[in-house]
């Protein structure tokens, strides 16, 4: 029953078109998708509901859903339990996710997205930096796009605190963007974190994707923070969305000259909260300074067994199989196998094959 669900689900994200501008009619949070599949609403527009009636449109799901498979990824719709609840009942919610890495990394709060230049300058690279290790050394989630600048400030500091980090990509998973940042990827899934995007492999990031991209930001996120931001900054699309769904926006103040803070002037004229620095943040989001990083996982797991968790999340594996794909020493990955079994996170099924449990 669900792996029909998550092919109807594919369907309609295909039908919808994944452009630019999200068709909202097929993104309310109460569509039922047999019924679009079956007759398409009337009030879509007709490209969408020649898609919809495409009788190859299942063949095209089935083999997004294999390229998926191939790459490691994994597929999350409405119907998952493991479907994050802060894009349950939003306006234009996305109908699948793409996910590589721990996809409980999406349920976990406190959540803040972080935003901004891909070019800060001296003083927004310098703030960035301090923000987001306050947030990631108290134990916070932090949401960014894997862009160069603030985005990649924002990891960074979570995989420098070893705090479980998202990046949300404007195109498939199969094809990082922007390419050097390969690496930090590499970083974020062995941290425990997660990548995350609405397009399905072989989709290149293209221009209109980000727009898409942001909106996600804003829904995964229970506050949204804004470090340095032209007047016509994606940024302020984040952020505008986050208002727009009751989530708080903060943005940080910079020279009156600067070209990089208008957007975030801006956003304060409109009523974003002011950011005036990294303990009055903390506050803000009632967060303590001396939260330990691991509070954030529902589960206290060590970088043993998020390898363990990880490595299973592409399904069942035998003992032995298990222990070569993390590279850890046979005694290690005893201990940290062990440790999970007794915390119900993994359980062993016949064959001696190991499987997540739900953790």
């Amino acid at each position: 029953m669900h792996i029909r669900f998550v092919h109807a689900f594919v369907m309609l994200a295909l039908a919808e078109g994944l452009d630019e501008r999200p068709v909202e009619a097929l993104l309310a949070p109460d569509l039922d998708p047999a019924a679009a599949l079956a007759a398409p609403p009337p009030e879509l527009p007709p490209r969408v509901q020649r898609r919809l009636l495409d009788p190859g449109l299942p063949q095209r799901a089935a083999a997004v859903l294999a390229a998926a498979a191939r790459d490691g990824q994994q597929v999350l719709t409405p119907a998952d339990p493991r479907w994050p609840q802060r894009f349950t009942d939003r306006a234009q919610r996305p109908l699948a996710l793409f996910v590589r890495g721990d996809p409980q990394v999406l349920a976990v709060g406190p959540a803040v997205a972080v935003v901004g230049s891909r070019t800060p300058t001296p003083y927004g690279a310098d703030a960035a930096q301090e923000l987001c290790g306050a947030l990631a050394a108290a134990g916070t989630v932090l949401w960014s796009g894997l862009a160069r600048g603030v985005d990649a400030a924002a990891h960074l500091a979570s995989v420098q605190h070893a705090t479980p980090t998202v990046a949300v990509l404007g195109g498939g998973l199969d094809r990082i963007y922007p390419p050097e940042h390969q690496q930090l990827a590499d970083r974020i899934l062995a941290g425990g974190g997660c990548l995350v995007s609405e397009l399905p492999p072989g989709r290149r990031a293209r221009r209109g994707h980000f727009v898409r991209r942001n909106r996600l930001l804003a829904m995964g996120a229970e506050a949204v923070i804004v470090i340095e931001a032209s007047l016509t900054s994606g940024a302020l699309h984040t952020a505008r969305f986050a208002a727009d769904c009751g989530t708080d926006v903060f943005a940080l103040p910079g020279p009156w000259r600067s070209e990089r803070s208008q957007g975030c002037h801006r956003l304060v004229s409109e009523g974003a909260n002011l950011i005036e620095g990294p303990d009055e943040l903390l506050r803000a989001l009632g967060l303590s300074a001396n939260r330990s990083a691991p509070a954030a996982l529902a589960l206290v797991r060590s970088a043993d067994e998020r390898a363990i968790v990880t490595a299973l999340s592409e399904g069942p594996r035998p003992a032995d199989l298990l222990q070569r794909e993390t590279g850890l020493e046979r005694a290690a990955f005893l201990r940290a196998l062990f440790g999970l079994e007794q915390r119900g996170a993994v359980s062993r099924a016949p064959g001696d094959l190991w499987r997540r449990t739900g953790c």
